[in-house]
């Protein structure tokens, strides 16, 4: 075999190993943000699977929804918590619609306090 074709042989497996290389770094790179990606859209997911959940506490707690109610007046739910275990809630409310312009205080160690929407 000629000199000049091995060493044509050696640099085209050099080119061939270079992009091979490359291709499995991208790859490996694509599969890394795709698993990312997963856990992220997955951590996603759970907060979305709780939203209706969460209207139904909130409709329960405004008295647009009716809750069971024991001989003694407390409403119970159950709700799972952010390790998706379920929790018995027990609540003894007083709901009162609020004006538009209307600034609601609560008081905490005898100072008067204006309390801000839940967000």
């Amino acid at each position: 075999m000629p000199p000049w074709f091995e060493t044509t042989l050696a640099i085209v497996a050099a080119i061939a190993a270079v992009f091979f290389f490359g291709k499995y770094r991208e790859a490996a790179a694509a599969l890394h943000e795709s698993e990312r990606m997963k856990r992220k859209l997955s951590k996603d997911l759970d907060r979305y699977r709780d939203v209706p959940q969460l209207r139904a506490l909130r409709d329960g707690l405004i008295g647009e929804r009716n809750l069971p109610v024991d001989d003694e007046g407390r409403e119970h739910l159950l709700i799972r918590n952010s390790a998706r275990k379920l929790v018995h809630v027990t609540v003894q409310r007083s709901a009162a619609p609020v004006a538009k312009e209307e600034v609601v205080h609560y008081r905490v160690g005898g100072e008067e306090r204006p309390l801000q929407e839940l967000e």
